[in-house]
């Protein structure tokens, strides 16, 4: 089998290359041969992919955290390869919903020998700055001022790492009023965030959208209504486990399309950024559309996802 790995080494404070060093051995004795390549900055990993693909990789290993895996996907969608994502970065979430988050590094080469490739979703995303692909939560609103924070923020990982980033921002940040139109169907309204999801969580364990699952077919959006700072800070913890659905601010909408964009009047200094994958992707308008079918990705095989 033809194997490519594409490591960011610098993901979850240097745990990527860490994690390069003690998985290589174990493939090896399973007989794999990977080619290598230690990514210098966050716009070598679609090139290298497509690279691969060229190559004729049969499967490529991301290894890092949900960017990193997005931005692989992304080079080699249309091909005949698989994806496989070794988890490494600050928040795992799309490793988590392969259920490749909680298996050490033995279990992970071993899976990645016997490649139980299973066909998932993606979420193209077409705004002002071109089309991307999302595995995970896409989205814009609070969260997308969040994940800019949060980028600058060094000393902590995961969860930790967004609370800190939401209490920084959210003195500052009000609703937005947006345009929406989910399969055609055209509704206006005021909202803190707009998340759409394939996966059932981001953020490092967030539960957004608790009914995604990769091979639904659909996209499952979370809307954060108009409410006040002190009020979005006490419905904030209930997101860890899934239970703001039943907010009656939090509306849950399912669509197979969905267009977003700034409401006529709203304000230009309001930030209309496009969130995926915890990386700022784009900005307003926005199309989000759901792929069936469109990755193989190595799974864990008793992990649901449908």
């Amino acid at each position: 089998m033809a194997v490519w790995v594409i490591v960011n080494p610098r993901a979850g404070g240097g745990r990527g290359a860490a994690t390069l060093s003690g998985l290589l051995p174990l493939l090896r004795g399973h007989g794999l041969a990977p080619v290598v390549h230690v990514c210098a900055d966050g716009s070598e990993p679609e090139a290298v992919a497509r690279a691969a693909v060229a190559n004729g990789a049969e499967m490529i290993v991301a290894i890092g955290g949900d960017g990193h895996a997005a931005a692989v996907a992304q080079g080699m969608l249309g091909s005949g390869a698989t994806l496989a994502v070794v988890p490494a970065g600050s928040a795992n979430d799309y490793a988590r919903a392969l259920g490749m988050r909680s298996l050490g590094l033995a279990e992970l080469a071993r899976l990645l020998a016997e490649r139980p490739a299973r066909r998932v979703d993606v979420i193209r995303v077409e705004s002002a700055d071109g089309v991307r692909h999302v595995l995970t939560v896409g989205g814009t609103g609070f969260d997308a001022v969040v994940a800019a924070r949060a980028m600058r923020i060094r000393r902590l990982r995961g969860a930790p790492r967004y609370v800190a980033a939401m209490l920084a921002e959210l003195p500052r940040f009000g609703a937005t009023d947006y345009a929406m139109s989910l399969d055609g169907e055209r509704r206006e309204l005021a909202a803190m965030l707009i998340a759409v999801a394939k996966g059932s969580t981001y953020g490092g364990g967030m539960r957004v959208a608790p009914a995604a699952r990769l091979q639904s077919g659909w996209l499952e959006l979370c809307v954060v209504g108009r409410m006040s700072r002190l009020a979005f800070l006490r419905a904030f913890p209930s997101v860890f486990r899934g239970t703001h659905v039943g907010h009656p601010r939090v509306t849950m909408l399912r669509a197979r399309e969905v267009t977003i964009s700034a409401a006529n009047g709203a304000s230009a200094a309001v930030p209309q950024r496009v969130l995926g994958d915890g990386e700022l992707i784009g900005s307003l308008p926005v199309t989000f559309r759901v792929l069936p079918g469109a990755l193989s990705v190595v799974a864990e095989p008793s992990t649901p996802l449908v």
